[in-house]
């Protein structure tokens, strides 16, 4: 007997609904599906698998509550799946700021956090996996998770706190279905028939104000539009078109770094083991940190580099601090980190957007320290977010990092640091593309029962603002056709506010998008959810995930009980 991964140990089933169990056996066979608790039978259903040896079971409306066991027999087959809830089911779909998980909000909630243990909320994680081709049938990866010290941390953020409201407000159980995915456009969760019958009216749209393919076109690895929604959509079906494109990326990629290891002065030179960059008799050269390197005066260039900038800061410690454990709050670094205390790595992030927060063991730290940052930059001007903490923590004292740093390039792609300086292109994230996750990891569990949606998107397609409302409305359609019901309850998170965007997400572009939002509040059996005054500037990912599951609890709640 084969059975979709959902259909396992911990998961959660919609109450006051007939929920559906599924499979594959040998065929014709008589398939009987009992619900147990405490070994007693409580319901019971059956069927008969088909000639390709599928079946579906409906079961009977279940009380609230469990844990129950349901035993599927099929013949001499048979599979028990335990500890079983009955509560609320929710789908959590979108980009980062739904797939967040708990472990990037500790800021805010570590205390609260470190005390989460809750059986009665469970996370299921759907594989990010696309397909192309069209809708795939089934899952058979990931696994339901309990809210416990051990999982936790992995939920979607947003999600959890959710959960938390339904349980405490509602008594009841809670499942999340987590399928957002950081960084796609709307149009990822869109099937292909639907997107392209759209695009038409689209472009038409389009026309009357004034615009066209040739001039208008947004399209590049990751960002696509609606005058090329066809062509991208035949690009992805194509293997050999899809390999071709992760070579490539794979070779621009490997090519950057290993020139940058083979070129960087601080890497030939143990800089991570230094006091000073300046130990060879060049005259040092200071920086204040935090600061983004294109709103320098002095050392202006350094917006032009691409490759590496190394920083170091010397700070003290009273003695009763030495060899003691502490955590290094670093801000934000544009755009990856290798970070060194004392000659030690106690930490490195590869890519702009996650919090940079690392542990610091105990025995490294002494009177004396020496911090070292080797900033890769390989796309944009570099530096260190400003308005983000920077500081060691030793849990009962403080020590400020902000200030000057000495710093010295290890190595630039152009030594004339110009506005040409090649930069590495954007690998191609095929997440992000139209219909992919619709088909591989939205349309495989139409056959649950849902409470509802919870949908927080739209930082990516800020770049065409002007479609979003368009788009906002056949995904909502789509999803409730998916899942056969068309009364799907669902909650928008409105875009909140991010001061300081970088040169692809503009400030005004943002507002447009929040406008599109707006427009689309008349969705059917759907909140449009205004968090503006809980974003930060220059933080894409604000950590005050508990708020906005506040907000959005308070809304969606006048709707959904």
């Amino acid at each position: 007997m084969k059975l979709s991964s959902i259909i396992s140990d911990n998961m959660v089933l919609q109450r006051d609904v007939g929920n559906r169990i599924w499979g594959n056996c040998e065929t014709s066979k008589n398939v009987k599906v009992t619900v147990l608790e405490n070994d007693t039978v409580i319901a019971e259903s059956m069927c008969k698998s088909g000639d390709d040896g599928e079946f579906d079971v409906t079961l009977p409306v279940i009380k609230t509550g469990g844990p129950y066991d349901i035993v599927i027999e099929a013949g001499e087959d048979n599979v028990r799946i335990k500890n079983v809830l009955v509560g609320d089911v929710f789908l959590l779909t979108g980009q980062s700021n739904m797939e967040l998980p708990v472990s990037r909000t500790l800021d805010l909630t570590r205390e609260y956090s470190s005390r989460i243990d809750n059986d009665r909320i469970r996370h299921f994680e759907v594989p990010k996996e696309v397909d192309f081709k069209g809708p795939v049938s089934d899952i058979y990866g990931g696994v339901w998770k309990k809210a416990d010290q051990e999982s936790v941390y992995a939920f979607s953020a947003l999600g959890y706190f959710f959960a938390e409201f339904v349980n405490s407000e509602q008594d009841v159980p809670v499942g999340l279905l987590q399928t957002a995915c950081g960084g796609i456009q709307i149009e990822a969760l869109i099937p292909e028939e639907k997107l392209l019958e759209n695009a038409r009216i689209l472009r038409e749209k389009a026309a009357k104000r004034g615009e066209t393919r040739e001039k208008d076109c947004i399209c590049n690895v990751n960002h696509s539009c609606k005058f090329c929604y066809e062509d991208i959509i035949r690009e992805d079906k194509s293997d050999e078109f899809i390999s071709r494109r992760i070579k490539d990326d794979e070779k621009m990629n490997y090519e950057f770094y290993t020139w940058l290891e083979n070129n960087d002065i601080g890497v030939r030179n143990g800089f991570k083991d230094k006091t000073t960059l300046f130990d060879d008799g060049t005259q040092p050269e200071y920086i204040n940190v935090p600061n983004r390197w294109e709103d320098l005066d002095d050392h202006s260039y350094l917006e032009y580099v691409r490759g590496s900038v190394w920083v170091l800061k010397r700070f003290v410690l009273p003695k009763e601090y030495v060899g003691r454990k502490a955590r290094l709050y670093l801000g934000t670094v544009i755009d990856a980190d290798e970070t060194y205390i004392n000659g030690v790595e106690v930490g490195r992030t590869e890519y702009r957007y996650p919090p940079r927060r690392y542990e610091v063991p105990e025995g490294i730290l002494k009177e004396e320290n020496v911090l070292v940052v080797r900033v890769k930059i390989s796309q944009r001007a570099g530096g260190f977010v400003e308005e983000m903490p920077y500081y060691l923590d030793l849990f009962d004292f403080k020590v400020s990092l902000n200030g000057m740093y000495e710093f010295r390039i290890g190595a630039n792609r152009n030594p004339e640091f110009s506005k040409e300086t090649p930069e590495l292109p954007d690998m191609t994230f095929f997440l992000y593309r139209p219909c992919g996750m619709y088909n591989k990891m939205i349309y495989p569990l139409r056959r649950l029962k849902l409470k509802g949606m919870l949908f927080y998107q739209g930082e990516s397609n800020a770049l065409y603002h002007e479609d979003y409302d368009h788009l906002m409305r056949i995904m909502a359609e789509s999803i409730r056709e998916c899942f056969e019901d068309p009364g799907l309850k669902m909650a928008f998170v409105e875009l909140p506010y991010f001061g300081q965007e970088d040169s692809e997400r503009k400030t005004d572009n943002w507002n447009l998008l929040r406008a599109a939002q707006e427009r689309a509040k008349d969705i059917p059996d759907s909140v449009l959810v205004d968090i503006f005054d809980l974003g930060f500037k220059y933080e894409l990912h604000p950590q005050n995930k508990k708020d906005v599951a506040g907000r959005v609890y308070k809304e969606f709640s006048k709707l959904i009980y």
